[in-house]
């Protein structure tokens, strides 16, 4: 499920900047050890854009912060470049590894590891990686934590619509780390049809649609895990050229999820929020 997960994800990635992106969440030598270790991952532990003794580092991307209830334990996510050409990385189709990881005093306690390709129009960087850990308490014992994926897009608008800034929580079983949940933090898109289609960016008059979306943890449970919410704040601009924008309104739009036993599912492409112009486009284009 992941490796296609995150294969989409690379091919609609968000253009706008994290809201904390100025927030650090380095990760320590120790800590980047011992995950390669754990995931056999032998060469140059440095970013895959610096050269080290001749040779290009096979970290594509890392984040590492301390877990807020067990300040012992640090989350940890690392895409390795496994396939490495020993050439500074251009982007384009190649198999990235990505781990994400528990780490305790030097080890690695619980872990998941995944296959991904990085498609040929998006980069990943040092920064791709944000790690969340806002209070998702699913039960009395189980806290999941998130790990956001933010690859940069040189083509920010195109195609139409894209959804970007995507958000796994995970939990831990045991030695193993299981995602339960999938989703986007941002969504972007025309209401008319007038953005680019293979020939650049529309010019003209129109409206684009916009929205953050935020998780929260409801009261009321499913199958023994608290049912989440989706909320949406959505923005709606008249534009000239893509450009010249101005607020038409705004509105929130809001979707509970629930817990069947084994996941909460995916809701990385969900259309909820989009207006009735936009969801009739889709179905007339998909005819």
């Amino acid at each position: 499920m992941h490796k296609t997960f995150w294969l989409l994800a690379l091919l609609v990635a968000a253009f706008m900047p994290s809201a904390h992106a100025n927030e650090a969440q380095p990760c320590d030598g120790e800590t980047v050890k011992a995950v390669a270790d754990w995931a056999g991952v032998e060469g140059k532990l440095v970013s895959w854009d610096e050269e080290l003794d001749g040779q290009w580092g096979l970290i594509a991307a890392a984040a590492c912060k301390v877990m807020p209830n067990t300040p012992d334990t640090t989350i940890v996510a690392i895409a390795f470049d496994i396939n490495h050409s020993g050439a500074p990385p251009l982007g384009g189709y190649e198999d990235l590894l990505q781990v994400i990881a528990l780490v305790e005093a030097g080890k690695v306690i619980a872990a998941n590891r995944a296959i991904f390709e990085q498609a040929i129009n998006m980069i990943v960087g040092s920064n791709s990686y944000r790690i969340d850990t806002a209070r998702y308490v699913l039960s009395g014992d189980v806290r999941a934590f998130g790990i956001v994926f933010d690859p940069f897009s040189p083509n920010e608008k195109c195609p139409d619509p894209i959804y970007g800034k995507n958000l796994t929580l995970w939990i831990r079983e045991g030695e193993n780390l299981r995602a339960v949940f999938e989703t986007h933090l941002h969504g972007w898109g025309t209401i008319d049809a007038w953005s680019c289609r293979g020939q650049g960016l529309g010019k003209g008059e129109g409206w684009e649609e916009s929205a953050k979306l935020t998780l929260s943890v409801e009261k009321t449970s499913s199958h023994g895990f608290a049912d989440l919410a989706i909320t949406a704040h959505v923005t709606r601009e008249l534009c000239v050229d893509h450009e010249d924008c101005s607020v038409t309104e705004k509105h929130t739009a809001r979707k509970i999820v629930k817990y069947d036993g084994k996941s909460y599912g995916s809701e990385y492409s969900s259309r909820f929020w989009w207006p009735h112009e936009v969801l009739q486009r889709g179905k007339t284009e998909a005819q």
